[in-house]
């Protein structure tokens, strides 16, 4: 009878113990420490992390999903943060390489006509918006005025025209009648054998040609000038290689492993104390192995840069967003308008709202190193996930969040993007 209710008293000591949790869903009161609630999304707001970018070399900024008008405006506050309180002077985009480099000619002050850089110079849906022209018009303003200038860069290979664009202006430049043939096609759409071969014979022959007058041209411009042009080239390589692989996850695979490679080639050509801010999609800042096969680009980025690549990942309760329709018989082709009105209490979404003033960011690089903790936030955690692409049809996603990294800013209502006319 004593171990009965021995037995008994334990049972009951556990459920109180265990009760808090269950009424909580994924949450750790623990992790409350590690979270700092914040009101505006504004560069004054981002004290929280003034100690944690000490020897950073990269900053990547993930955001839950692609239409949201506040990833666009909290990227412009988080870059205007880093570049004044730790001399950022570098900004990566999630678009093809030189696509960046034509809205680099915008906020240098080379060109003025943005509108029309969006639309003959990108392939980026979600950059033909206000949001995106107001971000490019105050780094414009900013390197007017400010000692740290910044540079933008594209690290994509998907479309590639605009490189064979810049590089027949450099051989035009430089009294060349070479001329490029090819490369109208993107990453995604349909190239015949034929086309694959005469793509990769011209690719062969441009690098060749470089080469076998390498001096020549860095003497028509100069050893700068010429080393980015070569990496354009190289883009073409990429994107030759990465067409001839017949699965559909291949390319993929191949895709982020180029943005790191990229990522990587941008700050060696840089001045050596140059820090960049690299955005793109959580999916691809992030530190994990996608599908339980796939090293995306944060993966890359962090076996390369350990500690000096620190990524924030972001996350929002409830607002509207643009992304294309997972079921587009149901919901028609295209662009759509999502709505979440609610939050689903038993997400870790949930539990991160809850320290929010309204807003929250959550050190999980140090509240990792409590060994309860980072059990607890290395296990896969239930989050509110924006349809950021067509694969996602749900409006939650039990993903490995904690694990792969070092930070997540919440938002806890989004606004759809407003396009441009």
């Amino acid at each position: 009878m004593v171990n009965q209710k021995i037995r008994k008293m334990k049972t009951f000591f556990l459920i109180l113990i265990m009760f808090p949790i269950l009424l909580v869903g994924q949450c750790n009161t623990n992790l409350n420490k590690y979270i700092t609630g914040f009101k505006q999304l504004n560069s004054n707001s981002f004290s929280f992390l003034d100690n944690q970018l000490e020897n950073v070399k990269i900053v990547g900024y993930g955001e839950d999903t692609h239409g949201s008008a506040e990833f666009t405006l909290l990227a412009k506050e988080l870059i205007d943060y880093l570049s004044k309180n730790h001399k950022f002077n570098i900004f990566i985009l999630e678009t093809g390489f030189s696509e960046g480099l034509y809205l680099n000619d915008y906020v240098q002050g080379k060109r003025d006509d943005i509108k029309t850089i969006l639309n003959e110079h990108n392939s980026t849906w979600r950059y033909k918006t206000e949001e995106f022209i107001l971000l490019m018009d105050w780094i414009k303003n900013h390197n007017k005025t400010s000692k740290t200038k910044i540079t933008i860069y594209g690290s994509e290979m998907q479309y590639v025209i605009s490189d064979v664009r810049r590089i027949q202006n450099y051989l035009t430049h430089i009294g060349s009648k070479y001329k490029i043939e090819g490369f109208e096609k993107h990453l995604w759409q349909n190239i015949t054998e034929e086309e694959k071969s005469d793509y990769f014979i011209s690719y062969s022959k441009l690098k060749s040609y470089f080469l076998a007058n390498s001096v020549d041209f860095k003497n028509k411009s100069s050893e700068k000038e010429f080393q980015l042009i070569y990496h354009q080239i190289e883009i073409l390589g990429q994107f030759v290689f990465t067409i001839h692989q017949n699965i559909h996850q291949r390319k993929m695979d191949l895709r982020d492993l180029y943005i790191a490679e990229n990522i990587e080639w941008i700050l060696a050509y840089e001045d050596t104390k140059s820090k960049a801010l690299y955005w793109a999609h959580n999916v691809h800042v992030g530190n994990w192995v996608s599908n339980g096969i796939v090293d995306v680009a944060g993966h890359h980025l962090k076996k390369r840069f350990k500690d000096s690549y620190y990524n924030i990942a972001t996350d929002f309760g409830t607002g509207d967003f643009f992304a294309f329709a997972h079921n587009p018989k149901k919901d028609g082709n295209g662009l759509q308008k999502f709505n979440f009105n609610t939050i689903d209490t038993s997400t870790f979404t949930y539990c991160i709202k809850r320290q929010g003033k309204p807003n929250a960011f959550i050190d999980l690089r140090n509240a990792k190193q409590k060994q309860g903790l980072k059990n607890y936030l290395e296990k896969p955690l239930k989050i509110m996930y924006g349809a950021g692409s067509t694969e996602w049809g749900k409006e939650t996603q039990t993903v490995g969040i904690g694990k792969a990294f070092d930070a997540i800013l919440y938002i806890n209502k989004v606004t759809a993007l407003n396009f441009i006319k």
